[in-house]
Formats: C-alpha cells, sequence, structure tokens
C-alpha cells in the first residue's frame, strides 16, 4: 500500500497550501453581506418605500445584466429563487431586514460579488 506521504507528498502538500491561500484571498475580497444587500436594495428600491416589489425587483436586474447573462439567470430560477431565497414572510415584498433573517438571501461569495459588480457596489 502506497502512503500518501511517500514521494508524492510535496505535490500534495503544495496543493493544499494552494487551497489555502485561495481560500484566504477569496474570504477577503468577498463583499460583506448585509453592505451588498444594502446597496442592492437602495438601487432598485425606485420608490424609496425601502421595499423591493417583484416589479422592481425584475426592472433592477433587467437594467444590471447583459443578454448572454439572462440566460443562465431565468434558468437557474430567476426572480423566483430570490424571492424563495429572501422572501423570509412570503408577501411577495423583500425588505433588507427580512432578507438578511433568511440565510439562504446572498449566501454565497459568488452572489455578492457579482450583485457588487453589477449594481457598482463599493
Amino acid at each position: 500500500m502506497i502512503s500518501i506521504w511517500s514521494k508524492r507528498s510535496p505535490w500534495l502538500l503544495w496543493f493544499l497550501w494552494l487551497v489555502l491561500i485561495t481560500e484566504a484571498v477569496a474570504s477577503k475580497t468577498c463583499p460583506p453581506r448585509l453592505q451588498t444587500m444594502k446597496c442592492f436594495y437602495t438601487i432598485a428600491d425606485t420608490n424609496n418605500d425601502n421595499l423591493i416589489t417583484p416589479k422592481e425587483l425584475s426592472r433592477a436586474i433587467d437594467k444590471a445584466l447583459h443578454w448572454y447573462e439572462k440566460i443562465p439567470f431565468k434558468l437557474f430560477g430567476g426572480i423566483a429563487t430570490i424571492m424563495k431565497d429572501c422572501d423570509a414572510n412570503h408577501d411577495k415584498i423583500l425588505s433588507v431586514d427580512e432578507s438578511m433573517q433568511m440565510d439562504t438571501c446572498m449566501d454565497t461569495c459568488f452572489k455578492r460579488k457579482h450583485t457588487s459588480e453589477h449594481f457598482n457596489c463599493a
């Protein structure tokens, strides 16, 4: 039986080091969840009532996404998925406080990065 610490151990250690460094860099460059959410809500809330309706959500996303990004967005659930992930009381209206209650809303670095980039959040 070959041990993982045999001749290939330098490569294994190098790979593990690379994974750790990549994770450390990614975690430092990931925008904070609350900050990203507030930025998005400020832009999407066109009537300034601190609430986002599905219509406001659709308009904001349609403006922000390029045509080639809209296809996968819709394939992966689109607006319905955002509502499912972020609408805590299921009233079809979103608020920052309500969305923060949902662990699935803006839960990944990917979602936060793309939201920040598309809506020019600093």
